[in-house]
């Protein structure tokens, strides 16, 4: 049975006590850890990673000394959405989540077939399994929903390293999360697109790729309300109309009620005729609670990580978000 949201909101916070890192500044001024010790493990989930990019930004993460385990799909498996495929994929995914020593695991990329995984694994075998965050994009918010609606487990929404999205700044907030461990903050600017905006909004952080967050509605790897969080969306690749199709759903689910604000951020390389602008603006009139727009995350370079199971609030024009 799906998880009620005060079940993943208790287990959001149960996780490391580490010194604080602020994410605001576009660059780190300094270690906040000793990343010696941060073992992270690198799947691919989804679709297949640019493999010389990849090769080359984890070699990065590895200078900057964080031990990275990567785990290749396997070939020999053929397609990745055959049955073979979705088998291979599972077991590299579940190798990363019970295996002992990682503290992240880090999607090479997003694409699809995310949602493949779901159903087949074993949740009450990882509800003994101490938690560690996914970081990931696109695709990959299947995952971070459902590990986050089943378990309590935070993510984090950030760019990928088998992506060209994935550039030096994006290494150097990521850096600046991982190094220090929890607690973790950030922020992002934001702007109301309500005539009259509200100020100090605040919420439990939860979002990633609208259309394929839409997809899980009404299924266990959603939380059953959302009242009480602060959402945050993005998308790419898709028609402007598709996209308000999939926010009807939102609408007409019931998910919305009781959200304390939306935040859109880039919908980028749209397919329709439409800009971001119209699409936004669309979206914000149809939406009963306060709408933001940000420019700082989306399928970007440079895209700010976002903490889903976070406390946030809107103040001065920033989404202010911190994770214990």
């Amino acid at each position: 049975l799906p998880y009620s949201t005060g079940r993943a909101a208790s287990h959001a916070g149960a996780v490391g006590e580490r010194r604080r890192c602020e994410v605001g500044a576009p660059r780190m001024s300094g270690r906040c850890g000793d990343s010696g010790d941060i073992r992270i493990r690198v799947l691919e989930p989804s679709g297949p990673p640019e493999k010389n990019l990849l090769a080359q930004n984890l070699t990065a993460l590895r200078a900057a000394g964080l031990v990275v385990d990567y785990q290749p799909y396997d070939v020999d498996a053929g397609e990745r959405v055959s049955m073979s495929g979705i088998a291979a994929r599972l077991r590299q995914l579940r190798e990363g989540l019970a295996g002992d020593g990682y503290d992240y695991l880090l999607a090479a990329c997003g694409g699809n077939g995310a949602s493949d995984l779901l159903s087949r694994l074993d949740w009450d075998e990882l509800e003994r399994v101490s938690p560690r965050p996914l970081v990931g994009i696109s695709d990959v918010s299947s995952l971070q929903s459902a590990l986050y609606t089943r378990l309590g487990w935070p993510a984090l929404y950030a760019n990928s390293p088998g992506s060209p999205l994935w550039t030096h700044p994006d290494i150097e907030r990521l850096l600046a999360l991982l190094v220090s461990g929890r607690p973790w903050s950030g922020s992002i600017s934001v702007q109301p697109l309500d005539k009259v905006p509200a100020e100090g909004v605040t919420g439990i952080l939860y979002g990633g790729c609208l259309s394929v967050l839409a997809r899980l509605i009404g299924t266990p790897y959603m939380p059953e309300s959302l009242a009480g969080h602060l959402l945050f969306f993005e998308d790419a690749y898709e028609y402007e109309t598709r996209i308000l199709a999939a926010w009807n759903q939102w609408l007409d689910s019931g998910l919305l009620r009781g959200v304390t604000a939306v935040v859109l951020g880039r919908f980028t390389e749209m397919l329709g005729e439409q800009s971001e602008s119209w699409l936004r603006h669309k979206i914000a009139e149809r939406t009963g609670c306060p709408v933001y727009y940000s420019p700082d995350f989306g399928h970007i370079k440079s895209s700010y990580p976002l903490a889903l199971g976070a406390s946030a609030r809107i103040v001065s024009g920033q989404l202010q978000w911190s994770l214990d």
